[in-house]
């Protein structure tokens, strides 16, 4: 493991193996571990860089305001210092709305950007995040309190249950019972849901990734969008690939949120025949 400075903060993440850099990204409320059977893939041949973000897993979790600028501005700081560019940038929900505004601001930066179900203002709007959204965003009060509860008793192993069941597609169960106990106290770390849900405070800043312009230069895009996702439904994801307009789309039939692990051997068989015909020789 390594650390790095980022705002006066610890960032925490770990790379492995060599060649190409790539850049792993996760969503709200998890950690880098979502990302073990690519990571476990790709780094016989690609530099492969994870990350626990600001506010998660073992990087610090400090009371601030958390929005997509700061997780921006920390993608930014991961390919400056670690000097990744070009990187090939790949990320999950709210990772993916940090790679994609990450993108859009310096495309030149980026190798290739894979996306998995990402959060944007609108992909959330219909999902069962909305109202804690709408909620917390309206209430800084009614925010301190639930978060308060949380950080005093904790989450019961029914309430883990219920977040790591919603994160599959309906009728599918965590992949093993070691990672469902690992996200059960992953959920009761100290500071972890209070920034899942101080950003969720903040999601009017994703509208940024709902409404954009392509800048010259931008890099060959893929997107994913689990066709059973239950945390971004998939009329709001298909809408999405409208606007994104990437040069591949995958819908991924029995699949949820957490699609790279439902079907891992799928997801990385795309991603490696993506970077195959759009990667630039390195």
């Amino acid at each position: 493991m390594s650390i790095l400075d980022f705002r006066g903060h610890q960032l925490w993440y770990e790379q492995t193996g060599s060649g190409p850099p790539m850049l792993l990204l996760h969503n709200g409320g998890n950690d880098h571990r979502i990302w073990d059977r690519q990571v476990a893939h790709f780094a016989d041949r690609h530099r492969v860089v994870v990350v626990d973000h600001l506010g998660y897993g073992q990087s610090d979790k400090p009371a601030i305001e958390y929005d997509l600028p700061l997780y921006r501005e920390q993608v930014a700081t991961l390919v400056e210092q670690l000097q990744l560019a070009p990187v090939h940038l790949v990320g999950l929900c709210m990772g993916g709305a940090m790679s994609l505004a990450y993108t859009l601001s310096q495309p030149q930066q980026v190798a290739t950007l894979t996306l998995l179900n990402v959060a944007t203002e609108e992909t959330l709007s219909t999902g069962p995040l909305a109202l804690a959204y709408r909620t917390f965003s309206a209430s800084r009060e009614q925010l301190a309190a639930f978060v308060g509860r949380i950080e005093t008793e904790g989450m019961s192993a029914e309430e883990t249950a219920e977040s790591i069941r919603i994160q599959f597609a309906r009728g599918g169960a965590c992949p093993s019972a070691e990672f469902a106990q690992y996200l059960h106290e992953l959920y009761n770390r100290p500071g972890q849901m209070r920034s899942l849900y101080t950003l969720l405070a903040n999601w009017k800043s994703f509208a940024a990734v709902d409404h954009f312009t392509k800048p010259p230069g931008f890099p060959p895009s893929m997107l994913f969008w689990g066709a059973e996702n239950q945390i971004l439904p998939e009329p709001e994801g298909l809408r999405f690939a409208e606007r994104l307009a990437p040069d591949r789309f995958e819908r991924l039939e029995g699949c949820g949120h957490l699609a790279m692990m439902e079907q891992p051997r799928r997801v990385n068989a795309a991603i490696d025949d993506f970077l195959a015909h759009a990667a630039p020789t390195n």
